[in-house]
C-alpha cells in the first residue's frame, strides 16, 4: 500500500482525483468503458468535486457504489445514492448509475442482484474511504470477515458506526441512525484492481494508524488495504497525525 499525506483537505482531494481519472482513462482505452465503485461520505467531498474537473471521457464511465441504509429510499437526506447524485452524479454524463436499493422488501434478492452486477461490470477502481472504527464500506470490525464468500450482504452497524453519522451530520442523534444496510464486503472490494482510499480528518488519525502500522486483522477490517499490490492511500496531515515517520509515506 502506498501513502501519501497531502498538505491540506483540498489538495488530497486534487490528488485522489488525478489518480482516479488516469485509471478510468486507461480503463476505458483498453477496455472501450470503466467501471468504478464510490463510496459516499463527507470525506470524499474534497475527491468528487475535483473529480468533476478532470478530463473524462464520462458517457463511457458506469458508477457503482458500496453501501445503503436498509429501509431508505433515495430521496432520504442520509442516502448515500443521493448523496453520490448531489456531488457527481448530477455534474457528469455518466452512462449508467446502479445504486444499491435500500427501500428493496427482500434485502437477500438485493443482494443478489447488485452481486450480479458487479460480476458483469466488473469495477477496475474503486475509491473508499476508512470509517473511525477502520471499516471499509460498512464492515464494521465486529463482523467483518476477510474470507467471506458473499460480494454483497446485510451488516449490523455497531455502536461507533452510527456515531460517526452523527459526527458527520448525517443524523441529529443516534437512535435516528438505521442499525443495518447493505454492504460490498471487503474480499469484493479487495479483488478490485485498483484501490484509491482518501482519508481526512483527526478522528480516522487512529484508524489510519491501524491500518498502516498495525497488524492485518479483523479487528481493524481496513488493515487489508497492506495486502493489496495497486492500493494508494491519500491523507491530510490530521488523518495521518499519528503515523510513525517510517510508516507515513511520501509528502504530496
Amino acid at each position: 500500500m502506498n501513502v501519501e499525506i497531502c498538505q491540506n483537505r483540498a489538495e488530497m482531494g486534487k490528488r485522489a482525483a488525478a489518480y482516479a481519472a488516469a485509471e478510468i482513462r486507461d480503463m476505458i482505452s483498453k477496455r472501450g468503458s470503466a467501471a468504478v465503485l464510490f463510496a459516499s461520505a463527507d470525506s470524499q467531498l474534497d475527491f468528487l468535486h475535483a473529480l468533476r474537473q478532470e478530463q473524462v471521457d464520462w458517457p463511457k464511465v458506469t458508477a457503482l457504489h458500496v453501501d445503503e441504509y436498509v429501509g431508505m429510499e433515495e430521496t432520504h437526506p442520509a442516502s448515500f445514492r443521493g448523496f453520490l447524485k448531489k456531488h457527481l452524479l448530477d455534474h457528469v454524463p455518466m452512462a449508467a448509475f446502479h445504486g444499491i436499493r435500500g427501500e428493496a422488501p427482500d434485502s437477500a434478492a438485493e443482494c443478489a442482484r447488485y452481486t450480479e452486477l458487479l460480476e458483469r461490470l466488473q469495477p477496475g477502481l474503486a475509491v473508499l474511504g476508512i470509517g473511525e472504527n477502520g471499516h471499509l464500506a460498512f464492515n464494521d470490525p465486529g463482523e467483518c470477515d476477510f474470507n467471506d464468500a458473499r460480494s454483497v450482504r446485510l451488516a449490523d452497524l455497531d455502536e461507533t458506526c452510527r456515531q460517526q453519522q452523527v459526527n458527520d451530520r448525517a443524523f441529529e442523534r443516534i437512535e435516528d441512525v438505521p442499525k443495518q444496510a447493505l454492504t460490498v464486503t471487503v474480499p469484493a472490494l479487495a479483488r478490485v484492481p485498483r484501490l484509491v482510499v482518501v482519508v481526512p480528518g483527526i478522528r480516522k488519525a487512529p484508524a489510519v494508524k491501524a491500518a498502516v502500522e498495525g497488524e492485518i486483522t479483523t479487528a481493524c477490517p481496513a488493515s487489508i488495504l497492506q495486502r493489496h499490490p495497486r492500493a494508494t492511500l491519500l491523507l491530510d496531515p490530521e488523518a495521518a497525525s499519528q503515523l510513525t515517520p517510517k510508516s507515513g509515506g511520501a509528502t504530496a
